[in-house]
């Protein structure tokens, strides 16, 4: 089974998905689930799959997550082992948890398990909220619902992550009056008057706030501007793009009531891809034991994953994958082969029947 791990994430990675072009991904993960499972037990909606054990009440039920799609980028060692870490865009974020998932299908498809289990492989993570694969399967059907606990594959070097930052998108609107710049007394400099918010901005460092027994590190930072004329023209608008990430147990309209007091008044402020904080489910039972089990170490997940969108519509949910945080993302993105493997041995000793 561990060479057929590397050899599943090697066959991932040389499958193109960056968001919004996951079909050959999908039907390669669809190819193979229909090895180890009959079509009534696979559900293919767009580009995302949940396959499914014939669910048993005398047993619990876990699920695995993962996404399918990639961000953009680049990679001069596509499926390339060199030094104990194999490289290819997504193989941390998050195709070796994906690897992952399909070995675990392959070997619970022949040996028996302690939990019933459901496989969740979806589109389009990487873009806005509202436009997220794993959406429309939690809101059209029940069988994902049916998890005590659910388990996103992403990145995390195999540490428990629990809860996640809520995170959200503001265009601060700065308006002033058009003039030429040789004659600024003639207008209203927008950029300008966004200098005293800009410091404020500069100035709101990391606000440490603690939910769940973790501790979590709010932080708030401009990302973009746009301005309206050229060199020469006084601009008459300018707009700031605020990205604040914000910890669990604050709400998107509290997190929303943060951003226009820092605006103090002085612009127009538009909300967008608002995305909700994940619950801390330390409480969760079958969570407990894995922890218990394996003595893996827990952390506060500094960052936004979908353990949010799985906690909003009420399922426990938690990160635990192979992949390296730190290169999520990266140019030249590569996994240790080592964590792919870790991962599935906790993950498969875990499951299986004692």
């Amino acid at each position: 089974m561990k060479e057929k791990l590397v050899e599943y994430l090697l066959q991932l990675v040389k499958i193109p998905s960056v968001i919004g072009n996951e079909k050959d991904i999908a039907d390669f993960v669809q190819d193979f689930s229909s090895r180890f499972y009959p079509e009534d037990r696979i559900i293919r909606h767009n580009n995302s799959l949940i396959v499914y054990d014939d669910i048993q009440p005398s047993k619990r039920t876990i699920a695995l997550v993962g996404h399918l799609d990639t961000v953009p980028g680049e990679n001069d060692f596509t499926g390339q082992i060199i030094d104990g870490k194999l490289y290819g865009l997504g193989a941390s974020d998050m195709k070796g948890g994906l690897a992952v998932m399909m070995g675990l299908m392959e070997h619970f498809s022949q040996n028996p398990s302690r939990f019933n289990l459901i496989y969740v492989f979806y589109e389009k993570e990487e873009g806005p909220y509202v436009d997220n694969g794993l959406e429309p399967l939690l809101t059209e059907y029940d069988i994902i619902h049916k998890a005590d606990l659910a388990i996103a594959l992403e990145p995390t070097n195999n540490r428990i992550q629990v809860g996640c930052l809520g995170t959200l998108h503001a265009s601060i609107i700065f308006e002033g009056k058009r003039a030429h710049s040789a004659r600024p007394w003639q207008g209203e400099n927008a950029i300008h008057k966004a200098a005293d918010f800009l410091k404020r901005l500069a100035d709101y460092g990391i606000h440490e706030y603690e939910f769940g027994g973790m501790k979590y590190l709010e932080v708030m930072n401009a990302t973009m501007v746009e301005f309206s004329g050229g060199r020469n023209i006084i601009p008459d608008k300018f707009v700031i793009n605020v990205n604040y990430r914000f910890a669990p147990g604050k709400t998107i309209e509290q997190a929303k009531e943060d951003v226009l007091k820092l605006v103090n008044g002085e612009a127009k402020v538009e909300f967008t891809d608002l995305c909700p904080s994940g619950d801390v489910c330390l409480y969760n039972p079958v969570l407990s034991q894995l922890i218990e089990e394996y003595n893996l170490p827990v952390e506060a997940k500094q960052a936004w994953t979908d353990v949010a969108r799985l906690s909003l519509h009420g399922i426990d949910a938690v990160n635990f994958g192979p992949g390296d945080p730190a290169q999520a993302h990266q140019k030249n993105e590569y996994i240790p082969v080592n964590n792919l493997l870790e991962n599935y041995d906790i993950l498969q000793g875990f499951i299986r029947i004692k």
